[in-house]
This record gives structure tokens, C-alpha cells and sequence, in this order.
């Protein structure tokens, strides 16, 4: 009897158990679920399709009208947007449709590199929400839950939930300008230049190239995107830093993994200030270098003529050096996704091909080497 009595109450306590944790399940799901009307609903209305008509002569030597469209997103009360600049760059014509009204754009310009063009109406809705572009250094932790907020195919703004799921300076032989963001997130047409956001409600990223092998996408750092709008609202360029040396990884068992100086340019700040190929860099500025790619963000968030200290370690013994930053050409800069937004095996072995112009009517008509046709507006038929 006693046993019985023993097994029944821990019964009836396994049971209430079980549905206290069903409860706070449940009540944790109802939380996330809320949170995520809440971010859409704060934010929806600072989102905006983006279209740009470009005039073409066809074949037959007639002239030929091509749209393409996207998303973009406020970030002043200005009226500035944020999109890509496969986009809006070099367009004749460029318009944002808010609310389901259309308002004229221009362009401040377009950084190809991390394909990011800036914009801004020339008339202000009556009413609406903008992002905020934060310099905050740290990437969301992989896992992180996100939001992207977007217009596919012409349809009203749009939440897709997703994850951080890697953040990569390259892909195979791609080399990117800096850190890029790759989330879980597929993409459709009218979807790039999407704002993405945590659940906080912050702007985590700007989206600029996929991987359709994996349903990814990658998104821009929103520090980046901040750094490429200064440029573009003040000068209507990027400019980049440059110090004037090459580097590369060396690993020992002693030592483990170094960045080493492999090549120190002439009449370039790194030389001037009497650095040496074989130095190992320590730091520069507030980056601790330890891969190659810590090198590229130092370097990509370095501005041309301001100062930045640098420390090496040379014979065990560690060097300050301070210099000024030069600028660097445009030749000169590695390669990021450009205009052709698809990132794709091919990228394994050698860099995609130029971006070309066309006007591709469906998906189905895609062919290797070709621009996407979620790219561009379906015709009518």
C-alpha cells in the first residue's frame, strides 16, 4: 500500500510537473510570438520598395526600358534610404513607394564593393519610421535570432524569421571587404537591400548577396553600412584606408598563428614610420589581429588621413608606431560581391563573372554566368 501511495504521488508530482514546464513553454513561445509582431509592427512603416528604370537600346536598335526593384529602408528623418547598389546604380530614374505612394529619388552614390548605394526622396511621407545606424563593433552571436524586414514581389513589408548562422570574410576565392553577416535566410525577388534587426528591435545588418546553394544570405554589417554612408553623404565615394603592407598567416607550434608582414610598400605610411617585412602584427587601432581577416576590418574601418596606432612584435620585442592613414586606390581593393549579388559554387575555384545588363523574363530562363532574374521586374506577358 505504501509503495502504491509512493508511486501515486510521485506520479501526480511528475505530472504537475510537466505541465508547469508545457505553461512556461508556451508562455515563452506566446512571448517570442509577440515580440515579433511588436518589432514588425515598430518598424514597418520605415520600409520602402525601391524600383530604377534603366533606358536600353534592344538588338533591333531600339530603345528599351528595364526596371528593376527592391527593398530599402529609411535611416534620417531626412528621407535618406539605404538599398543595393545593384539597384540603383547608374539608374536613370529611381523611385521609393511608401504606403502604396510613389516619391522621386536620387542617388548620393553607390559603393559596388559591398553593394550599398544611398538615397533620398525628394518629397517626405507624411508619416514614417526610420532605422538607426549604430557603430557598435560586435556582430550578433552565431545562433542569434533575427528579423529581416523586406517587399517581395511588390507585396507590402514583410517579416522573415531566421538566424545568424556564420560570419565570413570570404567565400573560397571571393575575398570581401570586411566581415559579412550570413544568416538562414533565403531570398525572392524585391528582397535585396533588406534591413535585418534583432529582437531588440536594433539594425543588425543590410542585406547585399546570397547563396543559393544554402538558402543564405549575407548581410552587411550595420557599422559598415555606417562607415560607407558618411562617405557617400559627404563626398558622394567611398574612400579607403590604406598603411602599405602586404601580409600573411604563418603557424608554428612554438608561437601558434601569426600575422606577418610579407611586403612593406614604398613611400607608404608602414614604411615611413620604419616597419619591416617579417613583423608580426600585435594590433591596429582597437583590433587585435589574429587571422588575416581582423587585418581587412582594421584596415576597412580605418578613414584616410586620420591617425592609427599599430603595435608589432619584432625580436620578441614589441613596437608602437603611430602614422597617418593614406588613401587608397580603387584598383587596389579587394574584391567583394559587386553587382552580381549571387555568390555560388563557381566562387570555389575562380570569381564570378562581370555583371552584365539584360532583361531576363523568369527565373527559368537563367543560364551560368548571367544576372539573376529576381534581379529585375517580370514583364507582363
Amino acid at each position: 500500500m505504501r509503495s502504491f501511495l509512493d508511486y501515486l504521488l510521485f506520479t501526480c508530482f511528475f505530472f504537475a510537473t510537466s505541465l508547469v514546464t508545457v505553461a512556461i513553454e508556451n508562455g515563452d513561445f506566446l512571448s517570442l510570438q509577440k515580440r515579433l509582431i511588436g518589432i514588425f509592427e515598430e518598424n514597418k512603416d520605415a520600409i520602402v520598395q525601391v524600383k530604377a528604370a534603366y533606358q536600353r537600346i534592344n538588338e533591333s536598335g531600339d530603345p528599351d526600358i528595364e526596371v528593376r526593384m527592391g527593398t530599402g529602408f529609411f535611416i534620417s528623418r531626412e528621407g535618406h534610404i539605404l538599398t543595393n547598389a545593384v539597384l540603383a546604380s547608374d539608374a536613370d530614374r529611381i523611385w521609393a513607394i511608401h504606403l502604396g505612394i510613389e516619391y522621386p529619388a536620387k542617388s548620393f552614390g553607390d559603393d559596388k564593393s559591398n553593394n550599398l548605394s544611398l538615397l533620398q526622396l525628394s518629397n517626405l511621407p507624411e508619416k514614417f519610421n526610420f532605422l538607426h545606424l549604430t557603430d557598435s563593433p560586435e556582430l550578433p552571436s552565431i545562433g542569434t535570432m533575427v528579423v529581416r524586414l523586406s517587399t517581395p514581389f511588390e507585396l507590402e513589408p514583410t517579416p522573415y524569421l531566421g538566424l545568424i548562422a556564420g560570419h565570413e570574410s570570404r567565400f573560397g576565392e571571393r575575398i570581401f571587404p570586411c566581415t559579412y553577416i550570413r544568416t538562414s535566410i533565403p531570398r525572392a525577388v524585391g528582397e535585396d537591400g533588406a534591413p535585418l534587426l534583432d529582437l531588440n528591435g536594433n539594425l543588425v545588418g543590410v542585406q547585399i548577396g546570397i547563396l543559393r546553394e544554402l538558402q543564405a544570405s549575407y548581410f552587411l554589417p550595420t557599422r559598415a553600412a555606417l562607415r560607407l554612408r558618411d562617405d557617400l553623404l559627404f563626398s558622394g565615394k567611398v574612400t579607403y584606408g590604406w598603411i602599405g603592407f602586404d601580409v600573411e598567416e604563418q603557424n608554428t607550434i612554438k608561437n601558434g598563428t601569426q600575422i606577418v608582414l610579407s611586403r612593406v610598400y614604398s613611400d607608404t605610411p608602414a614604411e615611413s614610420v620604419g616597419m619591416f617585412p617579417g613583423d608580426v602584427l600585435v594590433n591596429i587601432g582597437d583590433y587585435d589581429i589574429k587571422r588575416v581577416s581582423d587585418v581587412r576590418n582594421a584596415i576597412f574601418y580605418t578613414r584616410e588621413v586620420q591617425f592609427v596606432s599599430v603595435k608589432v612584435k619584432r625580436d620578441n620585442e614589441e613596437i608602437d608606431y603611430n602614422m597617418r592613414v593614406a588613401v587608397k586606390q580603387i584598383e587596389d581593393l579587394v574584391e567583394g560581391i559587386e553587382l552580381t549579388q549571387e555568390l555560388s559554387k563557381g566562387d570555389l575555384k575562380q570569381s564570378l563573372p562581370p555583371y552584365k545588363q539584360a532583361t531576363i523574363k523568369d527565373e527559368e530562363q537563367e543560364e551560368p554566368g548571367k544576372p539573376l532574374a529576381s534581379d529585375y521586374v517580370p514583364e507582363d506577358e
